[in-house]
């Protein structure tokens, strides 16, 4: 699954514990990339359907 804010998988995130998100993923590994918080594509879908 992809991040819906930079679009790199969640393989690219480091493991966090604080992460909300199901898969406890947090900052962006890639060298280039300025997310530091993965935001989980179906989380963001829940919100917008509350």
């Amino acid at each position: 699954m992809n991040c819906s804010l930079c679009h790199h998988t969640d393989e690219a995130h480091v493991p966090s514990e604080e992460n909300e998100s199901l898969m406890k993923v947090g900052k962006c590994k890639i060298p280039t990339c300025t997310c530091q918080q993965y935001v989980d594509p179906i989380q963001k879908i829940d919100e917008d359907l509350l």
